[in-house]
């Protein structure tokens, strides 16, 4: 059984969170008895965390309010000072404007629907264009030169990057060791009235602002790991089950609030969402564009698979954004600038010197 990222324990249920401390534990000794350690990055005060975010990693714990809020972690006064206070604020600033030369290189000219933006997430087709003239500023003056406000936009950016996720060289040992003291700082001098804004990481505790599954892994799933992704989820769903706590996650994620238009879930959760919803309502024809464009490769085809078989005997038509996963449709339409360009079985069309071939040649 997979399990999202996004379910909460409520905090009025103790006894369900005491009975997933115990999955934590049990989910441990399985990945040491597989010898799959690897596949998660747990939570160590003494280590960066190299699959979570600078701001995870700063914090080391999970924001319970609008304080330290990671969206708008840049602006926090406390923040700055303990950035300062170290010695990493202009580093970062310019480690800011780096990745935002990246972006405005690579990205500027890109359509804004398209999947780079979903890879890089932390930073939107619309908030590039901003950062033009904030470059163009640096470049000229250097970012010591740059206003507060555009200061602070700079900062934002690598707070956002996950090291193992996004190759930027901006995340370095050398950074890793230096975030790692500000760490302590932030913790040793963090005022006593923002301590409750902030539910720290404990092996011993149930977070109660964090997700459920990073309950579960104290951690992180591995991205540098290739089959991680896949496979964790699968032996967290087998502890789940051997501890009989299926159907208290599943209660959890359907109370679960996701704010308005789906705001506190990721474009790949709403997508999963959106095609439970029309799946209930067991229409004779579902039809479908791009509906799983933002989830992974693997998670692409089991979907696809199970909605040709919970539609069989009634109608799907679906708007795909990779040739492949036409493979097994009784009929395809290939179209281009809005006219028809070929149909036909997956194996004729693939066959044919066409815009079809083409399409699945680039697979």
């Amino acid at each position: 059984m997979p399990i999202g990222s996004i379910t909460r324990a409520p905090a009025e249920e103790p006894e369900l969170a005491e009975r997933l401390l115990q999955a934590r534990k049990a989910l441990e000794a399985r990945l040491v008895d597989d010898g799959i350690t690897n596949l998660v990055e747990t939570y160590d005060p003494e280590r960066f965390n190299t699959n979570a975010t600078v701001a995870e990693n700063l914090l080391f714990g999970t924001p319970t309010g609008p304080v330290f809020d990671f969206e708008t972690l840049a602006e926090n006064n406390y923040v700055r000072q303990v950035l300062d206070k170290v010695g990493l604020t202009n580093d970062l600033v310019e480690g800011g404007r780096r990745v935002a030369a990246t972006m405005v290189e690579l990205f500027a000219d890109l359509p804004p629907e398209h999947e780079f933006f979903r890879q890089f997430s932390f930073i939107s087709a619309e908030a590039i264009r901003e950062y033009i003239p904030i470059l163009g500023d640096a470049e000229s003056g250097g970012v010591k030169s740059l206003d507060d406000e555009q200061r602070r936009k700079l900062l934002a950016l690598p707070l956002k990057l996950i090291a193992a996720r996004h190759r930027l060289d901006v995340i370095d040992e050398k950074m890793k060791d230096r975030l790692l003291e500000a760490r302590r700082v932030f913790h040793a001098d963090l005022p006593e009235n923002l301590r409750n804004q902030i539910e720290f990481f404990d092996p011993e505790r149930y977070n109660a602002a964090a997700s459920l599954q990073d309950n579960i892994l104290f951690g992180k799933i591995a991205y540098s790991e290739g089959d991680a992704a896949a496979h964790i989820p699968v032996v967290l769903g087998e502890v789940l089950a051997s501890l009989s706590l299926h159907d208290a996650v599943i209660d959890v994620g359907l109370n679960y609030q996701v704010g308005s238009g789906g705001s506190r879930l990721s474009l790949a959760q709403r997508q999963r969402a959106a095609i439970a919803r029309a799946v209930l309502k067991r229409p004779d024809l579902l039809i479908l564009n791009e509906a799983t464009s933002a989830i992974d490769g693997s998670s692409q085809a089991k979907v696809t698979e199970g909605l040709r078989r919970e539609l069989a005997g009634r109608g799907l038509i679906w708007v795909l954004h990779r040739a492949n996963l036409a493979r097994d449709f009784d009929r395809i339409l290939v179209m281009s600038g809005g006219k028809l360009e070929g149909q036909g079985p997956f194996a004729e069309l693939e066959r044919k010197e066409s815009l079809s071939a083409l399409l699945m040649a680039a697979e």
